[in-house]
């Protein structure tokens, strides 16, 4: 017999307990929810309930393995239970079901390779491939089919939101969509959105869904603030018969709205559930009291919310979080590396911090100084800034203008060139490495040729450029707008990346040397293993969450950029920023600080100098220590 009540709270007690009829866990942060799916897989087991009536759904196999694991320690018998994520689960079920919705059994999975490949074909059947005018690629129209599925909304509203510039072919991503269904239904592809359209078909068939009322008697789900639409509907068909379904999650740590989930999933439960039990999880285990404090304030803030109130499982006070103000962000990124390496003295390791921000482009500054002073770190939540495409495109134009003879960067630079491949490009830069004027070489193919127009255009801007001058920011400003229309050609996504090259001038005029500039953009980490260091963290919000560190900076506290600017006009996606802002909150064990610089990023359209309003609250700041770093 396992001793329920001395290894769990009160609330964790109830809801292991709990196990008839549906039951709504908000599990705050740090409140261990994991060891209440734990101890209740457990539990019903004491109840003698089949191990393999009981179905447990997360979003990584990964964690229905561990918390399936961590139960077998206890009872071997646990791992007779079913886990695994939705789409696992969906694909199980069709190989068995597929018939009824007339798929042959031999259906094949695409990958996401695949699903691109076939949208291309599809394009191709229709006439799209070849279209003159600027049109979505095959990625970014299956990521759209994607979103219109998973939100259950017309493609049309996703394109409003997330590719405004693409709303005037909405039409033809409906026919380029309807091709995509009937060229998988007669090759028999699905899909992995296919696997939960297909599962919830087959959970609306009253046949179907009493074989599996019948089989799987206790449901549970994990994380259940992040499913969306359609994981909402086979959550509720799974178990609306015999209703002993548990949702386990938290309503403040909705974050992956750009995803397709939905926070309305468990802010209506109740709702599709009208008996349901509200457990709420409000001991936490990884904050101080001075932390928890700033976490409520932000709770207490929001509207659109289940209330509760974090309070510290060790009782400690702690530190009081502070909020730094700098005048811009160099100063910004050398204040934190310094207290960085302040901390590590006092003997907490790199790996127990994070630098935490809510755009990547924001870490820019940092990134270069913690490589300029040696400090080892890794990005969570996309590329270093160095390394993303569009960057180096640009970088490539700056090193030529550096050094007219850097073959490598001529070859990137005239490869994005409208009509030169690989062969024209290495003809050019080997009459280019053998000339003192590359724009002679320019000048003799300015006629009769498919890429003339776009090496003229490229000839025109290296005059304009003055080689004598040394004036990084107006280098950096004249490649920006050279490049910027075939930015604009080369990524469906380009309107989210011109952050990246914003930041880019803002870090050149902090430089005298364009030498300099490139060398510190360049540096490489010492490899890790080498130097014996393990690195710092730099990290999304979005990357971090699940995740802890003693020490937390959280930088970029700005209107515009947290909550960032696309979202001001979205009463709904503010709310999701706020609930961002408390994830990265509630990631701090120890050490709490906010930093935000006086310094605009973006074309001089808004300066972003605000506090973030999410910060700039009475019973936010009153908890907060100020300090101002004019330097």
């Amino acid at each position: 017999m396992i001793d329920f009540e001395g290894r769990l709270n009160p609330s964790q007690l109830a809801a292991v307990r709990a196990i008839r009829g549906p039951l709504l866990v908000i599990a705050g942060a740090g409140s261990g929810k994991t060891r209440v799916i734990e101890y209740r897989v457990l539990y019903l087991l004491e109840n003698n309930i089949p191990p393999a009536s009981i179905l447990l759904l997360t979003f990584t196999r990964r964690a229905a393995h561990e918390m399936i694991s961590r139960a077998c320690r206890h009872n071997l018998h646990c791992s007779k239970v079913v886990g695994g994520t939705f789409h696992s689960f969906a694909y199980q079920t069709l190989k068995v079901y597929a018939k009824k919705l007339g798929i042959q059994a031999n259906f094949i999975i695409l990958d996401e390779a695949d699903s691109c490949e076939a949208i291309r074909r599809c394009m191709a059947r229709l006439g799209f491939e070849n279209k003159k005018s600027r049109f979505p690629r095959a990625q970014t129209i299956k990521d759209t089919i994607s979103r219109s599925n998973n939100l259950g909304c017309p493609l049309e509203d996703v394109l409003k939101r997330e590719y405004p510039h693409f709303v005037e072919y909405s039409h033809d991503l409906e026919r380029i969509k309807k091709e995509y269904g009937q060229y998988k239904i007669k090759a028999n592809y699905l899909d992995y959105d296919d696997l939960l359209i297909c599962l919830k078909a087959l959970l609306e068939k009253p046949q179907i869904r009493d074989v599996f009322r019948e089989k799987y008697r206790f449901i549970m789900v994990d994380e259940y603030q992040d499913t969306n639409t359609l994981q909402g509907d086979i959550t509720y068909l799974l178990s609306k018969d015999h209703q002993n379904v548990m949702v386990v999650g938290d309503d403040a740590q909705s974050i992956y709205g750009f995803r397709g989930a939905t926070h309305k999933n468990i802010m209506e439960f109740p709702k599709r559930f009208p008996n349901a039990r509200i457990i709420k999880l409000e001991e936490n285990f990884r904050s101080t009291r001075r932390i928890l404090d700033v976490a409520n304030a932000v709770l207490a803030n929001m509207k659109n919310k289940y209330a509760k109130c974090l309070f510290a499982a060790k009782g400690i006070e702690g530190l009081k979080p502070q909020v730094f103000l700098f005048q811009d962000g160099y100063k910004e990124a050398q204040m934190i590396a310094e207290r960085i390496l302040e901390l590590r003295n006092e003997g907490v390791d790199l790996t127990k911090q994070a630098i935490l921000f809510r755009s990547a482009y924001v870490s820019i500054p940092l990134q270069t100084e913690l490589s300029r002073r040696k400090i080892p770190f890794q990005v969570f939540g996309g590329l270093k800034f160095y390394e993303t495409s569009h960057i180096r495109d640009v970088l490539a134009h700056l090193r030529v203008i550096v050094n007219p003879k850097d073959e490598l960067a001529w070859m990137r630079g005239l490869t994005l060139l409208k009509g030169i491949g690989t062969k024209t490009a290495q003809l050019l830069v080997g009459k280019i490495s053998k000339s003192n004027n590359p724009i002679k070489v320019f000048e003799f193919y300015k006629k009769g040729y498919s890429f003339s127009k776009e090496l003229s255009r490229l000839g025109v801007f290296l005059k304009k450029v003055n080689f004598k001058k040394e004036d990084v920011s107006a280098y950096v400003e004249a490649v920006v707008n050279y490049y910027q229309p075939i930015f604009e050609v080369k990524f469906d996504d380009w309107h989210l990346r011109a952050n990246d090259l914003e930041a880019l001038k803002q870090i050149a005029g902090h430089y005298r040397k364009l030498r300099d500039l490139l060398v510190d953009l360049a540096v490489e980490l010492p490899q890790v293993g080498v130097r014996q260091v393990a690195p710092l963290t730099l990290s999304t919000i979005h990357s971090a969450k699940g995740l802890e560190w003693e020490v937390v900076f959280l930088v970029g506290i700005a209107e515009g950029l947290l909550p960032i600017s696309y979202t001001l006009d979205d009463e709904e996606e503010i709310e999701e920023e706020q609930r961002l802002f408390y994830v990265a909150v509630t990631r701090a064990k120890a050490r709490l600080y906010f930093s935000l610089h006086y310094e605009g990023w973006r074309r001089g359209f808004e300066q972003f100098n605000k506090i973030s309003r999410f910060v700039d609250q009475p019973n936010v700041m009153q908890l907060l220590e100020k300090r101002a770093y004019p330097f």
